[in-house]
């Protein structure tokens, strides 16, 4: 396998717009008939990551299944420069394993599932320390919280020099579950957003149990901003904000001065990539809908640190508003009315009032904008009005 044209190709592949010097196995074991590895890809820039690779992605159940055979709660393989391990963290019937089967959708990771049963996520940038996903799933389990997934094992790699990897986790999958992202399109129905932002505060109150490290503030990418707006071929929007960037920037001061200055809401850990996406819909036998969280694992390019940091819930409740917007646009409707019922929905469990949820969401919501706006312009250009728009109207 020519891993250099090997990575080039894959949509999950972080490094697209650097150039590759060589991608060098770090470590590797047989299992399932087939072999994990660990690559270290190299670029020009002195710089290296470390990706996850199964030679026949649709040997991941057998893996799975060969690794728990014989019962135990923990199982190693060994590689040549460290150890691969499979720890069970709930029981779980292991009859299905092997109908595990790869999903085509990938993002930053990619996903393997027996409908019903389960699904496997292989985290695919690695980096050594304690995985957010596997830790919040893992204490949420344990604190008995219903709505997000049963996690029922952690991969983890540990090199000889003590560094521990996690590259895959094994839970729960939610038979017939649809995407709130899908629904919402199709219906913004404030009463869903109700019980959603209900939720939201919920699983909040489960995370307060989590301890992290202390936030560094980072400042939103204004200067990338202004940058791609330079070289933007749009001539609707992308002058307008150009010349509403240095206004911007002083509202998003004078926003998060005002909001530390009288602040309510006290940080904790958060889900830190909280949108519509990241939220499941099911049905139980009466017909009473309930929102499933998943997707823990923060904002995939940034350090896990930083993922794991104490912030403000804000910061999530920020990021499902602009879902909102976005889902808005998506269907031509109004999302003002859903956005008001999910604040009023997350004080009703919270306690904090809707006044002081709005005020010091703010600061977070532009600086969500502000991370769109780039993320268009270097993905998705058609859509990049949508944030746009937010922006010209703050």
């Amino acid at each position: 396998m020519n891993l250099i044209k090997y990575f080039s190709k894959q949509r999950w592949f972080m490094g697209k717009n650097r150039t590759i010097l060589r991608a060098d196995t770090l470590d590797s074991t047989e299992a399932g008939n087939t072999r994990i590895r660990l690559i270290k890809v190299s670029f020009d820039d002195g710089e290296s990551d470390i990706y996850t690779v199964i030679d026949d992605e649709n040997a991941v159940g057998k893996i799975l299944e060969d690794a728990f055979l014989d019962g135990s709660q923990q199982s190693v393989f060994a590689g040549d420069s460290g150890f691969f391990s499979f720890r069970i963290t709930s029981p779980f019937s292991r009859a299905a394993l092997t109908s595990i089967k790869p999903v085509s959708k990938e993002q930053s990771n990619s996903a393997f599932c027996a409908p019903g049963k389960f699904f496997f996520k292989l985290y695919r940038r690695l980096e050594p320390g304690l995985h957010p996903e596997a830790e919040i799933l893992e204490a949420m389990n344990k604190a008995d919280s219903s709505r997000v997934p049963r996690l029922y094992a952690v991969c983890n790699y540990k090199a000889k020099g003590g560094e521990v990897y996690t590259w895959g986790i094994l839970e729960e999958h939610f038979p017939n579950a649809l995407d709130a992202w899908s629904e919402f399109c199709n219906n913004m129905d404030s009463t869903d957003a109700f019980q959603l932002g209900m939720s939201t505060a919920q699983m909040h109150e489960s995370l307060k149990r989590l301890s992290g490290p202390k936030y560094s503030g980072i400042e939103p990418p204004f200067d990338r901003l202004q940058q791609l707006l330079q070289n933007s071929t749009d001539t609707e929007y992308a002058p307008k904000l150009r010349e509403k960037l240095p206004e911007l920037r002083i509202r998003y001061s004078d926003l998060l001065r005002e909001t530390f200055s009288d602040k309510t809401i006290k940080k904790q850990r958060i889900h830190g990539d909280y949108h519509l996406g990241q939220v499941l819909i099911t049905q139980s036998a009466n017909g009473t809908k309930h929102f499933e969280i998943i997707d823990f694992e923060g904002e995939p390019t940034r350090s896990l640190d930083y993922r794991r940091t104490i912030r403000s819930p804000a910061v999530d409740i920020a990021g499902m508003l602009r879902s909102f917007a976005y889902a808005g646009a998506v269907a031509k409707t109004d999302p003002t009315e859903a956005q008001k019922a999910f604040v009023t929905g997350y004080s009703k469990v919270s306690g904090i009032s809707t006044e002081e949820i709005e005020k010091e969401s703010k600061p977070y919501i532009l600086a969500k904008a502000i991370y769109e706006a780039c993320y268009e312009l270097e993905f998705r250009p058609d859509w990049f009005w949508i944030p746009a728009k937010a922006l010209l109207e703050l």
